[in-house]
């Protein structure tokens, strides 16, 4: 996987070779496209746009996470101290934040997405990994959008055991035991427990085992961020992340019951996957 890539696709989320259609009723109308199609009739969505090279007339990309516990900033100057109260009434610190990212894509205007293959783990002890840039010879063309995405965690095609070297020195990957491949994401804390005693929490995330049919099941699930926005410039564009939600919505988390082994805990992931999918918002966007 994950030599950067890009990829255009229809609506209907097909992904799609370069090359010129062959139909002569339905293909890509658009002329600006590389795979341009004189005789077709009607649009399929298949249309191809030329996103490399230096001289391109594209805009260069930056995605940058920023972090909040229910609207409040979190900087890694605030962890340890027991300072946040979940959506349940419990109090507790945050010790560590990481998580995976992939497959960036920013959605056209016109119905057609634009993919950019690639991964970044983000580590609260760096706060240089708070920013992906997408490759410098990878413009996004200029127009109008209607939103930006990633893929939470790997898909199933890209979660490999061993394949990311960078990956592997960071202890980040999943047991075999258990589905294999990488970590989503390690979130951890202290918390005052129903004892009034401080107790951890490991809040990690990745591939789930289901114990009834012994299948594993990939926990990563597509975000699509939808705000309207029309790339003149290099841009940067701020993804927020909400830490509360994970304990949230539409699952009230009980960390009393729900703090440790929650890796092998099919239940427990299933949930993180459904909370998952409120964490994000779109933020903000500087040309």
């Amino acid at each position: 996987m994950k030599n950067t890539k890009i990829i255009i696709a229809g609506i209907l989320g097909l992904t799609l070779a370069f090359g010129t259609t062959s139909c002569k009723k339905k293909g890509c109308t658009d002329s600006k496209a590389t795979n341009y199609d004189a005789n077709a009739k009607k649009d399929d969505s298949s249309c191809l746009y030329d996103t490399t090279g230096s001289s391109h007339n594209g805009s260069h990309v930056m995605i940058k996470m920023s972090h909040n516990y229910a609207g409040a900033s979190i900087m890694p100057g605030d962890f340890n101290d027991i300072k946040y109260t979940n959506d349940k009434g419990t109090q507790h610190s945050i010790t560590k934040i990481k998580y995976l990212v992939s497959d960036f894509v920013l959605y056209k205007a016109d119905g057609d997405s634009i993919v950019v293959e690639g991964y970044n783990l983000v580590d609260f002890t760096n706060t240089n990994t708070f920013a992906y840039a997408f490759p410098s010879d990878v413009h996004m063309p200029m127009g109008d959008y209607t939103g930006v995405g990633f893929t939470w965690g790997f898909d199933q095609a890209d979660n490999i055991s061993g394949e990311y070297a960078d990956l592997n020195v960071t202890n980040w990957a999943w047991p075999a035991m258990i589905g294999g491949g990488y970590h989503y994401m390690q979130f951890e804390g202290r918390f005052i427990d129903a004892n009034s005693d401080t107790t951890a929490f490991a809040y990690h995330n990745g591939t789930a085992k289901n114990p009834t049919s012994g299948n594993f099941e990939n926990n990563s699930f597509p975000v699509k961020l939808n705000q309207s926005f029309t790339l003149s410039a290099d841009a940067s564009i701020t993804i927020d992340m909400d830490m509360a939600e994970w304990f949230k919505t539409p699952n009230q988390w009980d960390l009393d019951a729900m703090h440790t082994m929650l890796m092998p805990n099919y239940q427990a992931q299933i949930k993180m996957n459904q909370n998952g999918r409120s964490v994000f918002s779109f933020g903000s966007i500087v040309q």
